[in-house]
């Protein structure tokens, strides 16, 4: 009894730390074939994919620019009522 027990526990423990081991089991044919696996990397300078997201971040951001804007002077608008009423009150 205690034997299967603790083989039980061992059996847990081992599924939980090991989840990749599932995974390789899943795909072991298709491992078995000789098939080369997916490349991961990407081709190309990473500087160059680098700038062209930051360009495509900055487009987009000088989009949203005109209510960014407003939105920044409605707070400064808002403080500053804010502050003149304090400053009535006292």
């Amino acid at each position: 009894m205690a034997g299967k027990a603790a083989q039980s526990v061992v059996k847990a423990v081992g599924e939980y730390q090991y989840p990749w081991r599932e995974k390789l089991a899943k795909y072991k044919v298709e491992l078995s074939k000789g098939e080369k696996e997916m490349r991961s990397k990407m081709k190309g300078h990473k500087c160059d994919r680098i700038a062209a997201e930051r360009r495509e971040n900055t487009a987009n951001l000088m989009q949203k620019m005109p209510e960014m804007l407003l939105a920044y002077k409605k707070r400064r608008w808002e403080k500053k009522i804010k502050a003149e009423e304090k400053a009535k009150d006292k």
